[in-house]
């Protein structure tokens, strides 16, 4: 017999994921973002024997995706609500929801921590943000956000799980299928962070070219989780991305479109910040920086190197500070020598340092962020950019 219940219940996700597709369809981001360019990374291609593609969403206004769902976000809302602004506390989303406000003709406050950089504060009151420098913690920033939300009746974002956030992200997905013979490619590397972007891109992506596994990329924690992904849809996925303070709808969404997920360590992630300079010329955050090195590692640990498949890795940001790229470049180089690689670089000529440990400090890197030998030690919370802004 059928379990009516299960019917009943694939048949209700199957309308929401229609329902979201309409939405990616309709999303208001044209000419406010960039159709970001997909790149050939012919280094890593040639290392790993395939053909590695890059979405290059750092390119975006503001350096990140972040815009598209936001964006699309404000450009939704009602005129009367719109007119009387928005507000944030999300020191990785400051940025978008300024160039948003400003394109939308819209108030908005960002509240950010009082140790924020002068240089940050700025660049946002440049975009016409009024800046409040409150407290010195994220959940500081969030109280006074809220009670500045309550006082003066604005709109807050991004609210977790909303759906038009989630239609601007998957507009990447809309894009790769418009730049890509999609019959070739094989998988897409996503970060996972808030869940938003590999959410709306894999429902675009597993609607029009199902094929396609969506995978999804973090860094490495104490929670082992490589025994939770047995087929898509797995509940224990779901709870592990519950466990990690993604919101339900948003957990529900990746659940059923992702294929996989794989955890790197902060010695990846740095060799490929490495990777993507030698490819690109430019240095990404750790988020930007995610899907690459979980790429590196999903078709070593597949047996694919040298298959010439085509693979997709999203550089969803880059969103550093000048003072940082020294600090980065020094603890990519040891990460380098702590991994066993060898070889000279492009990104060598950026500085010549010791072997001497360090740390870095800013914006998606840890202050506690440490080579020791073949691991790191790193204190970021399950967004990586959550000091994003703050240094």
């Amino acid at each position: 017999m059928y379990d009516l219940g299960s019917i009943k219940c694939l048949a209700t996700a199957e309308a929401n994921l229609a329902q979201y597709l309409q939405l990616i369809l309709t999303a208001r981001v044209h000419g406010v973002t960039n159709s970001t360019p997909l790149t050939k990374a012919h280094g890593l291609s040639e290392e790993l024997g395939c053909n590695i593609m890059f979405k290059r969403e750092d390119t975006q206004p503001g350096y990140s995706y972040r815009l598209r769902g936001i964006y699309n976000r404000m450009a939704n809302l009602d005129k009367e609500r719109r007119w009387k602004g928005v507000i944030t506390s999300s020191a990785s989303d400051a940025l978008a929801v300024s160039y948003a406000a400003k394109e939308c003709q819209t108030p908005s406050i960002i509240v950010l921590p009082e140790n924020t950089a002068k240089a940050k504060i700025n660049e946002l009151k440049r975009l016409g943000s009024t800046v409040k420098l409150h407290g010195l913690s994220a959940d500081a920033t969030k109280k006074e956000s809220m009670r500045l939300q309550s006082l003066h009746d604005l709109i807050f974002i991004p609210r977790p799980g909303d759906e038009y956030i989630i239609a601007g992200h998957g507009t990447v997905g809309q894009e790769i299928i418009q730049q890509t013979i999609h019959s070739q490619v094989y998988a897409v590397f996503c970060p996972i962070a808030c869940g938003t972007l590999i959410a709306g891109l894999g429902i675009y992506l597993k609607r029009i070219a199902p094929h396609i596994k969506i995978i999804g990329v973090q860094l490495h924690d104490s929670a082992d989780i490589s025994r939770l992904i047995h087929c898509k849809g797995q509940s224990k996925l779901e709870e592990h991305l519950l466990s990690r303070k993604i919101s339900p709808k948003v957990a529900r969404i990746c659940s059923d479109v992702m294929d996989d997920i794989v955890q790197v360590t902060m010695n990846e992630v740095l060799i490929a910040t490495k990777n993507i300079y030698e490819d690109t010329r430019q240095l990404v955050n750790t988020e930007g920086v995610l899907a690459v090195a979980g790429m590196k590692s999903w078709i070593t640990s597949k047996g694919l190197v040298g298959s010439e498949t085509d693979f997709i890795a999203i550089t969803s940001e880059a969103q550093l500070d000048f003072s940082e790229i020294s600090c980065i470049v020094k603890q990519a180089s040891l990460a380098e020598m702590a991994m066993g690689s060898d070889g000279d670089s492009g990104i060598d000529s950026l500085m010549h340092g010791t072997g001497t440990a360090s740390t870095c400090a800013g914006d998606g890197w840890s202050s506690s962020t440490t080579v020791v030998g073949a691991e790191t030690c790193a204190s970021f919370a399950s967004d990586v950019d959550a000091r994003l802004w703050n240094s």
